[in-house]
């Protein structure tokens, strides 16, 4: 430390001050600090450093020396506690300073450290630097050079060999516990103490009893990998007997291929401490435990999102409730949500039962559904799970037997029934999911939003249905209009298991379709049209089935999903045509037809959505904005009868459906006050939402230009009804093609046509 400046603080630099006044000057600090360094600035004196190991006869020979007129300045670490040194320092004659080094503050670390590199240090590394040294210069340099670990193996040769296991056995995980640490390292209480005073005045034990942890990092890379491994083995086995937390141990264990006998209850024990947060890590200590096929290993691979290996670790003949329970959930993920519930009637689980009962009514077997739920409420709760489970099998049923608002409030407060248990669990679904989706399609998108917002929340990006959250959360705000909100919800990097890739899939080509950009949306075509393959028909996917379809009338692919719809109406079919589940489908499904000249199909949606109308408001507004759009497209345009469908969309949080049903009518309007009314209100449920697409990307004066344009109106007809040149019209009419994407007039028509329904 020659060449490097001595940073002192304040209090340190006036206290030393004073001290050189004095006959005799003692520096007392942990090794260093830089009282070497400090030792060198004191001229004509003898200087005495690592006062602390001195002999009796070389305290006697300075001392004789000091009695002489000599000056001594002696420098010393608090431990070992030397009595030659303290004899010394209490016989010198005339007065004596003492001087107690400190250690660095963030500041002076962050000079010293920009002194040694010469160069600016950060903020941000000065303070990484101050607290894994504790401020302390010597262990500064040693971080700043090119081995920091080889250049602190120098701080740890002078310890006795008990204090360097001491600091190991800490930084390893070892509680401070001075009677843990002397029985696991077979020292007595005198000496762990002893130990604790040396790796303290050492500077490399922190006062709270931490190790330092640029020493912690250095020991345990020196240290020998039997060593380590020994002593991990008996911290583990002391912590279990006396039923203490013991992952900590465990982990390092695995990751040095300890494999003993002796250790497979700790792996196990530390499996269960760490499943919630590690499952991953969890799994590999259930194998390492070796408990074979169960229901903690196969719950710890699910929740890693390892479904292939959660299945292996399932034996269907004698599996328990919770085994069952991760066999139906991998099913109902890879869109097998019948088979799943028919897995779970053989649990005697309420939760378990509570799923089946999802399961089959989601396959559209609503009497056998019925079934399952007779026999669960025959049997009491037992726990709160099994409560869970009687309610989700109640809201499901009602969803498609009773009063569809009922049922909604039902979802609500079900979601709320043990919601941090089921985000730990593995099941189906979560049940908050449950209840969005059942918001979502009776049109309580705000319910929706709050749920899942909480969800996605607690999840933080964890657990086996976060990403099915955040994917419905995406879903809520594209239906709302919000399309920003919607992609930025929406990881395009996750892998995901059928049912979550449909949802996906599903959303992709809704906000590129919204965003009007036709050459991205067929780029997104062929992998929905996959997800949707290889996802079957059930009630839960109805959403995302019938967005795709939309999807595919706009690029002319309609054909390819025809079959699916086919299947979802019979399921509908099959359950009595539900109300809550089928006005947004049908909602859906009209636009498609209408988007491929179907309009036989379209009037047939437009039927069902009225005979929903009086089961459910929402099925009320679908109904009338629907009927307002029908008519418009024959040119029959009530101003008043569209202002007010429009008004029951934005209540039910679809401004832009809104804004595109008035758009579509001013479109079709022959009566130019009426196209302009129509256009205001468009505008005014326009700026409830940040959805950019359609009508939303047009100025103003293009919408008009638009409007008359779809009519077939010339240039100059157009001119002349808006007060412009004709030539003024022309460029008008450029832009909008290149807003919408077209290449030529007829499919500026086209777009103009269906731009309302994007």
């Amino acid at each position: 430390m020659s060449d490097t400046p001595l940073l002192l603080d304040g209090g340190t630099t006036r206290t030393l001050e004073r001290a050189r006044t004095a006959d005799h000057v003692v520096l007392t600090g942990p090794a260093g600090c830089g009282k070497t360094t400090l030792l060198r600035t004191f001229d004509q004196a003898i200087v005495v450093d690592d006062g602390h190991a001195l002999a009796d006869a070389e305290a006697d020979r300075l001392l004789a020396e000091a009695t002489a007129g000599g000056r001594l300045v002696i420098a010393h670490r608090l431990w070992p506690d030397n009595r030659a040194l303290t004899r010394l320092i209490g016989a010198l004659p005339g007065s004596v300073g003492r001087v107690r080094l400190r250690p660095l503050s963030r500041e002076h670390v962050r000079s010293l450290a920009a002194h040694v590199l010469d160069a600016e240090v950060s903020e941000e590394r000065a303070t990484r630097l101050h607290e894994r040294t504790g401020g302390t210069p010597g262990f500064v340099l040693d971080e700043l050079s090119p081995d920091p670990r080889a250049a602190f193996a120098r701080h740890f040769d002078d310890l006795p060999p008990e204090a360097g296991d001491l600091l190991l056995a800490r930084a390893l995980g070892a509680p401070f516990d001075v009677g843990l640490l002397a029985s696991v390292l077979v020292l007595d209480l005198h000496a762990v103490s002893e130990s604790i005073d040396a790796l303290r005045s050492a500077g490399l034990l922190q006062i709270d009893g931490a190790p330092l942890p640029a020493a912690a990092d250095a020991i345990e890379a020196l240290a020998p990998v039997e060593q380590r491994a020994g002593l991990l083995r008996t911290l583990a086995l002391t912590q279990f007997e006396r039923a203490q937390p013991v992952s900590a141990y465990a982990r390092p264990l695995l990751e040095l291929g300890v494999r003993d006998p002796g250790l497979l209850d700790v792996f196990s024990s530390a499996a269960h401490e760490v499943i919630n947060d590690d499952p991953a890590l969890a799994a590999r200590l259930f194998t390492a435990a070796g408990t074979g096929p169960s229901a903690h290993l196969a719950r710890a691979r699910a929740l890693s999102g390892d479904l292939d290996g959660a299945v292996d670790a399932v034996d269907l003949e004698h599996a328990d409730a919770d085994a069952l329970l991760v066999a139906a959930t991998v099913l109902t993920l890879r869109g097998q949500v019948g088979r799943g519930g028919e897995l779970l009637q053989r649990s005697d689980s309420g939760l378990a039962l509570g799923f089946a009962v999802t399961g089959l009514l989601g396959a559209g077997r609503l009497g056998e559904a019925r079934t399952v739920q007779l026999g669960a409420r025959s049997q009491p709760a037992r726990s709160l799970n099994d409560t869970l489970g009687h309610r989700l099998a109640g809201v499901v049923l009602d969803t498609v037997t009773g009063p569809p608002m009922a049922a909604v409030a039902a979802a609500v407060a079900t979601a709320g029934v043990n919601r941090t248990g089921s985000r730990a669990s593995v099941q189906p679904d979560s049940p908050t999911a449950l209840a969005a989706l059942i918001c979502v399609h009776a049109g309580e998108l705000t319910v929706a939003k709050s749920l899942l917002a909480k969800a996605v929340q607690g999840d933080e990006g964890r657990g086996l249905h976060a990403d099915r959250h955040q994917l419905l959360l995406a879903s809520a705000e594209l239906f709302g209009g919000d399309v920003e909100a919607a992609q930025r919800l929406v990881r395009p990097d996750v892998p995901r298991e059928p049912r979550e890739a449909l949802f996906a899939a599903a959303l992709e080509l809704g906000i590129t379709r919204r965003a009007g950009d036709l050459r991205a949306l067929r780029s997104a075509w062929e992998p929905a049209q996959q997800a949707l393959v290889v996802h079957p028909v059930d009630l839960y996917t109805l959403v995302p089935l019938t967005e795709i379809a939309v999807a595919a009338a706009r690029i002319g692919q309609f054909h390819r999903i025809e079959t699916h719809l086919d299947e979802a109406w019979s399921l509908l079919d099959g359950l009595g045509n539900p109300p809550l589940w089928s006005a947004l489908p049908r909602w859906h499904a009209f636009h498609a037809a209408l988007l491929v000249g179907d309009h036989t199909a379209a009037e047939k949606h437009l039927a069902a959505l009225e005979e929903a109308a009086d089961a459910m408001p929402f099925a009320r507004a679908l109904t009338a904005a629907a009927r307002c759009w029908s008519l418009a497209g024959r040119g029959e345009v009530d101003h008043a009868q569209v202002e007010s469908a429009a008004q029951e969309l934005q209540a039910h949080g679809m401004p832009a459906d809104a804004a595109r049903l008035a758009g579509h009518a001013a479109m079709h309007t022959t009566d130019r006050k009426a196209m302009t009314q129509l256009l205001d209100i468009a505008r005014q449920f326009q700026g409830t939402n940040s959805g950019q697409g359609g009508a939303e990307v047009l100025s103003d004066r293009e919408q008009e230009v638009a409007a008359l344009v779809r009519d077939g109106l010339t240039y100059r007809e157009v001119g002349d009804a808006l007060f412009i040149s004709a030539k003024t019209v022309e460029h008008h009419v450029t832009r909008i093609r290149n807003k919408l994407g077209a290449k030529n007039r007829r499919e500026l028509e086209r777009a103009l046509e269906d731009m309302a329904t994007k």
